[in-house]
């Protein structure tokens, strides 16, 4: 199947009210043709809204839609190119998987649905569950059985919320990769909305995170993981750690920052705060699986070029691929720390004195003026 033509999305001043209670606040935002686009956010966040807005289930109340060059704001559903997949899959239960499949060009007067259905069915790899019952099958093929009924009937755009959200986390990452194989063998654009961040960071080749019903950021999965625009999508993108500090100059490409009794430093273009001023406040970021964790006895063998706070462990976890720690500093009660599991040092258990030291170029810097705890509330009650 080739990228059908006029598969770009394109919303222009587009919002939603209900009352005095605003879903979705005026965004721009264009979805490439052939692209896999996902819109991550917590629940209520606005994301179903504007998906179901782009599908015609909602009428925007401001704003227009346009789907390649054709405005289809105003239209039904069923007038616009498009096609959606829910979490429910809402397969006919009294019809065969071929003829699930089958349902969309009857419908529209097809007469031979044999060999687009069978075509379909392979692509999904489902060619031997053609005659099965959807109760036959397991979560993960009625999945793919919905993505293939609604891809049957060629549209411009596949509309996606939250496909994988009943299926276990195993079959989860799994319907991931296919998804993925899927958008990228028919080629047409793939809009998906999740609030599960991995996710979106596998399938996406651009990603919208949303908040209290604006775009907080848009990018690549990579770029907004580590060059995150504000606290929320530091904390709702993975864990970061955030610090408090205060710029005191500048040396070279980097800003200096004083943090508590120490100092770090942390790339210019790697800080999105408003000013880099001497005396402005900043909060310092760094993942905490950039962060080496030494044993005091071991300073030594640190380089003096690496950013580093001394502490004390205070808690740690074996999550097998992985030990997670929290550390105690002067700057920071309790720093988050990844360390791989291939030679674990045995000295490093709660009550430990260490040091924290890493690349300066893994540090980023937000606006001071941010709530540090913001993203990971919103996650927190969406779980």
């Amino acid at each position: 199947m080739n990228a059908s033509s006029g598969g770009e999305v394109r919303l222009t001043g587009i919002s939603k009210t209900y009352g005095s209670f605003t879903a979705v606040h005026p965004l721009d935002l264009t979805v490439p043709q052939g692209s896999f686009f996902a819109l991550l956010g917590a629940s209520g966040c606005g994301k179903t809204t504007t998906l179901r807005m782009i599908a015609g289930l909602e009428r925007p109340t401001s704003g227009t839609v346009l789907l390649g060059d054709k405005e289809v704001t105003g239209l039904p559903p069923y007038k616009r190119p498009v096609n959606t997949v829910f979490q429910n899959y809402a397969l006919f239960p009294h019809l065969d998987i071929y003829e699930n499949v089958a349902f969309g060009l009857r419908r529209r007067g097809v007469k031979s649905v044999k060999k687009q259905v069978d075509e379909m069915l392979e692509l999904v790899q489902l060619g031997g569950f053609a005659r099965r019952k959807p109760q036959q099958l397991s979560g993960g093929q009625q999945q793919r059985v919905a993505v293939a009924r609604a891809l049957i009937n060629h549209p411009q755009v596949l509309l996606l919320d939250e496909p994988l959200g009943a299926l276990d986390l195993k079959l989860r990452r799994q319907m991931q990769l296919e998804l993925k194989r899927i958008q990228t063998e028919v080629g047409i654009t793939f809009v998906h909305v999740t609030h599960d961040q991995e996710e979106a960071m596998t399938m996406a080749d651009t990603v919208a995170v949303m908040n209290a019903g604006r775009v907080e950021q848009l990018g690549a999965p990579a770029d907004l993981y580590e060059n995150p625009a504000s606290t929320f999508v530091a904390n709702f993108l993975g864990q970061s750690n955030l610090i408090e500090a205060e710029i005191t100059g500048k040396s070279g490409g980097d800003l200096l920052l004083k943090v508590g009794d120490g100092r770090l430093a942390l790339p210019a273009e790697r800080c999105s705060a408003r000013s880099t001023e001497v005396g402005t406040r900043v909060l310092a970021g760094v993942r905490p699986e950039k962060i080496t964790l030494a044993h005091a006895d071991d300073t030594d063998a640190i380089d003096d070029g690496r950013n580093r706070m001394n502490g004390t462990i205070v808690d740690s976890s074996f999550i097998g691929v992985s030990t997670q720690y929290v550390v105690s500093t002067p700057a920071c009660p309790e720093l988050a720390v990844f360390e791989q599991n291939v030679e674990r040092d045995h000295r490093l258990i709660p009550g430990a004195p260490v040091v924290l030291h890493w690349n300066p170029a893994h540090t980023f810097g937000l606006d001071a003026g941010q709530d540090i705890e913001a993203g990971t509330a919103d996650l927190e009650a969406d779980q």
